[in-house]
């Protein structure tokens, strides 16, 4: 009875012991601040795969005090998940849209030399402005701007110069600086939804597109248009945000350490990977559709048409001489 007895005590004495150190191990990893973040695309989308990453290896750096549960394509269109963001549904997002001209003003031709320029400018002298803007309208902050893809310009007919675009229908989305550019060449821009291209150009609405170059092998634009012109025509970006109200819940130091893991993820682990992607599908458009139907045309001519309207959009939405700031820096 008395060894009975002294057994029982044990059991209870190590479950008491077992309680503690599971309590223990839970209050390590309580969140103290728990994050629910999206995108609109698959998990497939490289930006999603990066910041599932970051996340992940945010949650590690803070011992669990900051954790983040990711939706990625499953809880609406870019709009409505900003708009989440803003109403407090959701603490986080990545995409392209904003509504604000302030963002689609960098879609511009001729307004940054090139992408890392662009980088540079966005989180140099615009940065302070562009939070301003972003924490005015949507009440966030603006974790950084990531590179999301050069935009492309497509053909039916092949261009030998530039003049040869001219009175050319060509699609666009929405986006003012993509509009004004295809305007500043001497095209008839036509904005019709992206669901609708493939269609618009399979019964000849249009005779080019513009998109994002990442997703035209993907879209099979091949089996409605000819040729793809190499020189840039815009840069793309991922705009990030996290609400005011939930990054003032993080430590300072947390802060600091998550800004500077989103620049070094969003240069190592993102822009070149996109770089890399793209060299592979102007390789598999001409194994397609043909030697020289990839196409460069002279990158001075294009600056020189649409640099009056880079200068004009920027001076006027951000303020005089920011064209000149944007320029200027090296």
């Amino acid at each position: 009875m008395a060894a009975d007895l002294k057994r029982r005590r044990a059991i209870k004495a190590i479950g008491a012991a077992a309680i503690v150190s599971q309590v223990g191990l839970s209050k390590l990893a309580r969140a103290e601040v728990k994050l629910r973040y999206s995108n609109a695309s698959n998990a497939g989308y490289l930006a999603n795969i990066v910041m599932t990453e970051y996340w992940q290896e945010v949650a590690k750096r803070t011992n669990g005090e900051v954790q983040c549960e990711v939706f990625w394509g499953t809880l609406g269109g870019e709009q409505t998940l900003l708009n989440g963001v803003a109403l407090g549904t959701l603490d986080g997002y990545h995409g392209a849209y904003t509504g604000m001209r302030e963002f689609d003003l960098f879609y511009t031709v001729g307004l940054f030399r090139d992408y890392d320029h662009a980088a540079r400018v966005i989180n140099g002298p615009l940065r302070d402005k562009l939070q301003k803007a972003f924490e005015a309208k949507y009440k966030v902050h603006m974790l950084g701007l990531g590179r999301a893809g050069t935009f492309g310009l497509q053909t039916k007919p092949k261009p030998s110069s530039w003049a040869d675009i001219k009175g050319l229908k060509v699609r666009t989305g929405p986006i003012e600086g993509v509009v004004e550019s295809l305007k500043a060449i001497g095209t008839n821009p036509v904005t019709i939804a992206f669901n609708e291209v493939y269609t618009a150009l399979q019964q000849g609405v249009v005779d080019g597109q513009v998109t994002l170059n990442t997703l035209i092998i993907t879209m099979k634009y091949y089996e409605v248009v000819k040729h793809w012109i190499r020189n840039d025509f815009g840069l793309g970006f991922d705009k990030v945000v996290i609400a005011q109200r939930t990054w003032n819940r993080i430590k300072p130091e947390h802060r600091k350490m998550m800004q500077d893991l989103f620049f070094e993820m969003e240069q190592k682990k993102w822009y070149p990977v996109l770089k890399q992607r793209l060299d592979a599908d102007y390789k598999k458009w001409e194994e397609l559709m043909g030697a020289g139907t990839v196409i460069t045309l002279p990158e001075a001519e294009l600056r020189k048409l649409t640099t009056p309207t880079a200068e004009r959009l920027a001076n006027q939405i951000l303020g005089p001489g920011t064209y000149k700031q944007i320029q200027d820096t090296a």
